[in-house]
């Protein structure tokens, strides 16, 4: 007889890898870099960019492709862990995505010092006829 739970069980895994990646879809603007780890946006809502570090767009795209400042490469999620790839360095930069919802993404470099870069969803603009 078939046996349906496994499958079932390994559909709602792929389902949850790819609503994950879903929620990074889309332009992200850099607004600032935080020591330690911050895991919630309630108090960074009111922000805007006038970081020392400058400005800047981060898109994630649906092909698990990425561009920031006139850099791409690819990116992979596994859990929260957000593994971006440059396409001209050969080394995996992994973040963890500490927040990630429709207006708010805040992800955490765990190398070197610690820092969690803040960002805030680009609106999309669009066309009133």
């Amino acid at each position: 007889m078939f046996k349906t739970q496994p499958i079932l069980f390994y559909f709602l895994l792929l389902l949850m890898a790819s609503c994950s990646s879903n929620k990074l879809s889309g332009s992200w603007e850099f607004i600032d870099i935080y020591d330690g780890e911050i895991r919630n946006t309630d108090t960074l809502k009111n922000k805007t960019n006038n970081s020392r570090y400058g400005t800047g767009v981060l898109t994630f795209y649906r092909d698990k492709t990425f561009s920031s400042m006139g850099n791409s490469g690819i990116y992979q999620v596994d859990s929260n862990l957000l593994k971006m790839n440059y396409n001209d360095d050969e080394n995996v930069t992994p973040m963890k995505i500490s927040s990630v919802s429709k207006n708010y993404l805040l992800l955490f470099s765990m190398a070197g010092s610690p820092k969690t870069w803040f960002y805030k969803k680009v609106k999309e603009k669009t066309n009133k006829k």
